[in-house]
């Protein structure tokens, strides 16, 4: 069976663009589209699609962010791929923030977004290459004292291995690469991921790297630091 999906684009080119991506592939599924935030809600409603591919900059009521964030927060809510043109990092993190399993930068969508789909479905993260970059960059830079805090007190009960497993999505790996690269199973990694979720509250795998990245344990190998 095919999966369903919803896509939101305030730009009617683009959307019919990222919908005839969808559509090529035999596996997906476009059950509805929207163009603002308060249609996609409605939209997820009335065809309760297994995955929303969510554009960041919307006009109207509210943005795309704050859309992820509404789903999210729904009974069974779908797993939503946040696209956008712009590598900003506070639509990033807003995004990650809200609940995004994935972000996908527009101008990578003919390769990225029907993989960022289906990896979505399986609950494994997929970022643009670009973003996860800049990502891992932004997360070695210093961070204010209350946010790393706040991020340390809610991954205090991670294991070793639910760290390792974290950093290594942070970096831009699929589950199976980590499986891979740790020589266990792929249904390891995602029982490894569920249970570290569990822990910390974090809604998917990209929620739980960027937590984790937020913390900042490499500064706790600084002999500066206290």
């Amino acid at each position: 069976m095919a999966t369903t999906v919803l896509i939101v684009d305030d730009e009617t080119m683009t959307l019919r663009n990222l919908v005839a991506i969808v559509e090529a592939d035999p596996e997906l599924k476009v059950v509805a589209t929207a163009q603002n935030g308060v249609d996609s809600i409605q939209r997820y409603r009335e065809h309760r699609p297994e995955v929303v591919v969510m554009d960041l900059y919307l006009p109207g009521e509210f943005d795309g962010v704050e859309a992820i964030r509404r789903l999210r927060n729904l009974l069974n809510p779908p797993q939503v791929i946040a696209t956008t043109s712009f590598d900003l990092e506070s639509y990033t993190r807003g995004a990650f923030a809200a609940g995004a399993a994935g972000f996908i930068l527009k101008n990578d969508a003919e390769t990225l977004l029907t993989p960022a789909i289906h990896a979505a479905a399986e609950g494994d993260p997929l970022v643009s290459p670009q973003t996860t970059s800049r990502l891992i960059k932004s997360f070695l830079q210093p961070t204010t004292a209350p946010q790393m805090a706040q991020a340390r007190q809610r991954i205090a009960a991670l294991s070793p291995r639910e760290l390792q497993v974290a950093h290594l999505i942070g970096h831009g790996k699929a589950y199976k690469h980590i499986a891979a690269e740790l020589n266990i199973a792929p249904d390891t990694v995602k029982s490894t991921v569920t249970r570290a979720m569990q822990k910390t509250g974090a809604d998917n795998g990209a929620q739980l790297a960027f937590l984790v990245g937020q913390a900042r344990l490499d500064i706790d190998h600084d002999p500066e630091t206290p």
